[in-house]
This record gives structure tokens, sequence and C-alpha cells, in this order.
């Protein structure tokens, strides 16, 4: 077998054993592969190598992820990450490292999550760092859309190290946009203020507000003793600014209307991991803090200003910590059987006081709870086909777990997991999960603090746009409530490990009781909610409640299916692929085409009420969804086109005058992004020193400039479905500069 060499930052071979793989050196000088650095408890079903990873021309590991979600074959789920193939919670530190400190990025099978604790349901990745790596990295950005109006910008500057098993970082980010206002989208109304020698009022509405955003990052990682210690900060604060129009009768100034949000948060994780009588042993530990605030204004003619400002200000604060311990015992003859224990604790404080500009009334809301959970998660190898061990089956295993979580005044919620895998042939897997829980609602759900904002929306009923108040929070009166899943899927390699994969899987989840996320603004979800909105003496859609709910019942299936294609040119065998002069020439692209579709969707929200068939007009969603990417790249360049189109669907209310229906079209989205490194695309000539580590990436978000469309049953285009009213922005533009030092 041989050894791939990496290269260090000075540009030379580093000795073997350097490379990734670890070796040991007989007498002899034979070299004997015996594990590779980094490698996970699973072998990966995909794997990109630097120059796969290179391709995809992300800003930093956390953009590298996102960008990989369709090769999961779940992109609308947030994997789990490893790092080095062990467990680690959270990669706060790592997410704003450049993705050049990767020396591999593993996707692992299904099976996976299973072997470090987790549930069965979630994908794992598997982060792969470089034994050394030293960078400055600067980057400056600027993001402005095709038809003006608005303008954003961002820069960061960061010092990354990676020295074997310790590392560092510290990062500085700013970001921010201006706000778009209505009189960038709309012809000025002759008829309007402007005509009457006033300011025209939609410089004065904001269709999306101007943001802000700074984040300061600092994390450390480094051997204590026996053990790996970390312990990462991380600050921000964010804040918001939109225009809501003129007070009724008043002037541009101080008459006009406002919404202002600011928020700021620090959170610290420490780890301390470590091996000791072949147990794998980690303690995680996360405090988080939030401080919030908001001022909304409305008019009112009752106060002499003519302005009501609604206040709101809260605060939260969470403490959670995790042990975690596993080990694979030899003890089966199909292998070892892994045994992962944790054990973990959440502390939860949140305190939020409401003042109503009207009346002057004020309401202050203070909630805690704390939650103890533990989970024994057992992996059973049966069949083993390396081992010789029913090898008539192939390779075999069977996933258990078993945990609960307890809180004081709260019933215990328990919940069982149950899961397969088996490979008949190698080049085929095939697995199947099921879990039965009992839960209880999220800490979110319950005590997250009281907030309003104001959301530009689509009210039905009166068929306009509608910016009612939106508030979200906790709601103390959900109740528990018990959850079954099950999945089934199968992936195939027909072609060898890297070529080509496809798969398939179906999930169906059925949740009886407990809390569900607020289904959206249609005339259905109104008339199962009608405490939740709030109208004035007009109608008009002043107030949504879209806190969590109480829910009877809560059904989905969907099919998810893929196809990826993977491979490198210019490489010919592995020797070639190890040179660095293959490398360099060498195309790599990976295309990936994932389908999801949505076989059903329904949610009773009372014994007396029909169901809200999400699917069949009940609320505003697409059935099939179709994702498509190609990453194609060289050394100094590369693109990717990332597209996605959702099907079309017909919203039905018998409660519209008229029974009117909706029709909304197809919608195909389609992003590209472009980028280059001019030093490694200057063929035979030096090129000069302040090149060296640029990077130039051009983007651009919604190709075609396309947006969902909807007509009437005449075939008439609905008031406030016009194309600003749909998506102000529309295609937009940005050209970032990055540089490594």
């Amino acid at each position: 077998m041989g050894l791939s060499t990496a290269q260090d930052q000075g540009g030379n071979s580093p000795p073997a054993g350097i490379s990734g793989e670890a070796v040991t050196v007989g007498d002899d000088e034979e070299i004997v592969v015996t594990a590779r650095y980094g490698e996970a408890l699973v072998e990966p079903e995909t794997e990109l190598n630097e120059q796969q990873i290179a391709a995809y021309g992300a800003y930093s590991i956390g953009d590298l992820v996102r960008a990989i979600a369709r090769m999961t074959g779940r992109p609308d789920e947030q994997p789990i990450l490893l790092i080095n193939g062990e467990r680690v919670d959270t990669i706060q530190d790592l997410a704003g490292y450049p993705p050049a400190a990767l020396q591999r990025l593993g996707i692992l099978p299904p099976e996976a999550a299973g072997r470090y604790g987790y549930a069965g349901d979630r994908r794992v990745v598997n982060l792969v760092l470089k034994r050394h790596f030293v960078s400055w990295e600067a980057q400056a950005g600027v993001k402005l859309p095709t038809a003006g109006g608005r303008r954003g910008g961002n820069a960061s500057v960061g010092r990354f190290v990676i020295d074997g098993k310790a590392r560092w970082n510290a990062q500085v980010r700013l970001s921010g946009e201006t706000a778009l206002r209505r009189s960038s989208r709309v012809p000025a109304d002759p008829n309007a203020g402007a005509a009457a020698g006033r300011a025209n009022p939609d410089d004065f509405l904001s269709l999306l507000p101007a943001t802000r955003q700074l984040s300061v990052t600092l994390g450390v990682s480094r051997p204590i003793g026996p053990l790996a210690g970390s312990f990462n900060l991380n600050a921000g604060t964010n804040s918001s600014r939109q225009g809501l129009g003129i007070a009724i009768g008043g002037d541009a100034g101080e008459d006009s209307l406002l919404s202002r949000q600011a928020s700021k948060n620090l959170g610290l994780a420490m780890t301390l991991s470590g091996s000791s009588g072949g147990w794998r042993a980690a303690l995680n530990a996360n405090y988080t803090r939030d401080w919030s605030t908001g001022r909304i204004d409305q008019p009112d003619d009752a106060l002499s200003t003519g302005i009501a400002t609604n206040r709101t200000r809260s605060r939260g604060e969470n403490l959670a910590a995790r042990l975690t311990l596993g080990k694979a015992i030899d003890a089966l003859p199909a292998g070892p059987l892994a045994v992962n224990l944790s054990m973990g604790m959440n502390r939860n404080r949140s305190w939020s006081r409401y003042v109503d500009g009207s009346t002057a009334r004020e309401s202050t809301v203070r909630s805690g709870r704390d939650r103890y959970d533990g989970r024994l998660a057992l992996g059973v190898p049966v069949a083993n086909r390396k081992a010789g061990v029913l090898a008539f089956l192939g390779d075999l295993s069977f996933d258990l777990a078993a945990s609960v979580a307890l809180g004081p005044q709260e019933p215990a919620q328990p919940r069982v997991d149950l899961g397969a895998n088996w490979s008949p042939v190698r080049a085929l897997r095939l697995h199947a999960t099921t879990s039965f829980a009992r839960l209880a609602p999220g800490i979110e759900q319950l005590n997250a603090p009281y907030r309003e904002e104001v959301r530009r929306v689509y009210d039905f009923a009166r068929q306009e746009v509608a910016e009612p108040i939106w508030v979200t929070g906790g709601n103390p009166d959900l109740g528990a409530g018990r959850r079954r899943t099950y999945a089934v899927g199968a992936a195939l390699r027909p072609f060898g490990p890297q070529l080509l994969m496809l798969s398939v899987e179906y999930r169906k989840r059925v949740s009886t009781g407990g809390a569900g996320g607020f289904p959206g603004v249609t005339q259905a979800v109104e008339r199962a909610f009608p405490d939740r909105f709030v109208r004035d003496a007009a109608g008009r859609l002043t107030r949504v409640d879209a806190r969590a709910i109480r829910i009877v019942r809560d059904t989905t299936e969907r099919l998810d299916s893929g196809v990826t294609l993977s491979f490198a040119s210019g490489a010919k065998g592995a020797a070639d692929a190890a040179a660095p002069n293959a490398a360099a020439k060498a195309w790599n692209l990976s295309v990936t085409l994932n389908h999801g579709w949505a076989l059903r969707s329904e949610l009773v929200t009372s014994a007396s009420a029909p169901p809200i068939d999400r699917l069949r007009g009940g609320t505003a969603q697409s059935r099939h969804n179709v994702g498509f990417q190609i990453v194609a790249g060289r050394a100094g360049f590369g693109a990717t086109i990332d597209a996605n189109w959702q099907s079309g669907f017909r919203l039905r209310d018998s409660g519209m005058a008229g029974g009117r229906d909706y029709r909304f079209r197809p919608l195909a989205l389609m992003n590209l992004r472009l980028h280059a490194e001019p030093a490694q695309l200057m063929k035979g000539a030096d090129p000069p020193r302040w090149l060296a580590g640029l990077q130039l990436s051009f983007d651009i978000g919604n190709l075609f400039d396309a947006y969902r469309r909807a007509t009437l049953d005449d075939g008439r285009t609905p008031p406030g479905y016009e194309r600003y009213e749909v998506d102000p922005v529309g295609r937009t533009v940005q050209i970032t500069v990055r540089k490594r030092f």
C-alpha cells in the first residue's frame, strides 16, 4: 500500500509518517501502515482530498460544511461533526478556520452516528486537520444587487496555527448591509407626498432592514498531560434598523416610524478528552449568555406625538455539560462490541420585559429549567466478511440505544433507538432505524426570551402584503408528547468507493401531543389558531404570535434520493495521483443530484378540527425539491454551480372570498461561484510576492433573477405578489478578496 505525500508551508515534502499515516519502521526499514491519522471508527463512504476541498473555493470550514451538504443526502440537515475522528459536540473554534487547514474530509455512512453515541438518524462528517498549518488570513468583500438600492460588505482578519495536537486561533469579523427602501423598487406615485412638496413616503419604508454584525472568536487546544484540552470564546453583536413608513398625518423626520433591534451574545466552551484503559473519554462544558433590546414604533392618534413605541428587553443564559465514554470491547467473533455512555445536564434561565407604548403597561416574565439525561448505546457486529464470520451474510451489525431525560416536576422522557446495517456485497449498503420517544418541549420552545420584530408576510385574507409585529419566544403552556420515527435506506457504489454513489432513503415521523413549530400565515392556520392573529378595525393584520404551538398529531413522510459522481482527470494511478505535478494539472469534478419527495405532511391541531394538509393546499409547501450541484476545479481555479428547483403547488382555502385558489408556479434558483489564485495560474513566470496566497472570488446569487410567481384561478397576478414584494433583492453580485500571509 503506498503512502500519500503532503507538503508543509514551505512547499517541501515532509518525512514519512507526517503525511497522515501512522507508521512503524522495523529493523529492515520496512514501512508498515497501521492506521491513518485522524481516521474515524467507521470507514467513510465519500472522502475529499485537499485538491477536491480547494475546488469549492469555500471561505471557511463552516462554509465548506454547508457547501458539501448535498453529498450527505440530507441537504436540509446539519450533520454531526468530528475532528480527527473524535467526538467534540461543537466546532465553534474551527468553523472560522480556512479550508486549507484540512488534510481531508470524510462523509461517513449512516451507522457512524450510533458508533459515536448519537441518535442513528443523523449523518456524520469527519474533519481531518493537517498536522502543521500556520496562516494569517485577511478577507474583504462587497455585495450588491444588480437592481441596485442596497449595499453590503464584510471583512475579517484572523490568525490560525496548528502544531501537531496543539492549535490556536483568533479572528474578528465585521459585516453589514444597508436598508432596501421601497422607493428603490417602486416608481414614485405622482399623487403621493412628493407632488405636494413633501418627501416620498416610500423613502421611509424598508423592504429589508439595515443590518450590522461584529463577532470575535478565540480558541486554543493543547495537550494537558495525558489529556487534550481546549477552550473557546465567542462574542458578538447584531443590530438592525428598519423603516416602517410615516405616521398618519405626519412628516418625514420625527414622524417616521422605525423598528430597531439589537443583541449581544457571549459563549464559552471547554473540552477535556483522552484515553485510558481502552476507554475514550470526553468532557464538554458550554456557557452562553445573550442580551437583546427592541423598539417598534406604531401610529397612535390617542397620543400627542402620534406614535406609540413598544419596547422589549430580554436576557438569557444556558449552562450545559456532558461526559461521554466510549470503548470497543473485543468480545464478539465478528468484531469488537462498541459501547458508548453519555451523561449530561442543562440549566437554562431567561428574563424578558415588555412595555406597551399605547398603555404604558409593563409585563415581566422569568423562567428557568433544569434537565439531566443519560444514554447507553451499543454497536453489535454479527457478521464480518474480512474476519470470515458468517461471511455469506457480508457485513451485518446492529445499533441499540436507550436514554432518559429528567427534570424537576417533569415526568421522565425515555427514548429507545434501534438500527440495522447490512452490506451483503461490498458495493451495497443497507440501513434501517427506528426510535420511540416520550418528549418534553425543548428549552427554547418553553423558555426563549419574549421578542418582537416587524416581518413582511402575505395576508391571504386581504390579498395584500402586511407588516405585522411578529412575536417569538417561549410558550410555557406547551405539553409533553410522543414521537415515533422510521427510516430505511440504501447506498450503491457499483464502480468502487469514489466514482459513483446512488442513494435512496425513506423516512416517516409521527408526533402525537407535545409541541410543534408555528405553521405559517394562511387562512387554514388562522382558523385553527384565531387567538394568534390580531387585526385592526379595518381588518389589517397587525400582530402574529409565532411561538411554538400545542399539537394533537403531526405526520410527515418523505423519500430522498441522490446521485453523486466524482473523478479527477490526469491521474491514472495512485503513483500519478501522489505526484505534485499530477495533482496540479488534474481537474477535480463532482456532480451531485438530490431529489426530495414529500409524500405526506399533515398537522392536526385539535380533535374537533380537520387536519391541515400542507401538501394539498393547507400551507404553502412544495411536494418535490430537486437540488443540483457541480463543483469543478484545478490548482488555482474553481467553479461551483448550485441550483435548486421546487415544484409548483396550489393553496386552497374555502374561507377566501369566492373560494379562490392561489396557484404557485415552480421555482428554480441558481447560484454561481468562481474563484482563482493568480499566482498558481501564471505559467512559466515567477509571480510577484504580493500575489502569493491571494484568492479572488466572484459570486452571483440567483443567477437568473427568479422568484416565485403566483396567479389566481383566472390567471391574474394577485395583489401583493408583484416582483418586488415576493423577492425585493433579486440577483446579487459579490466580489471577495482573500489574502493568506
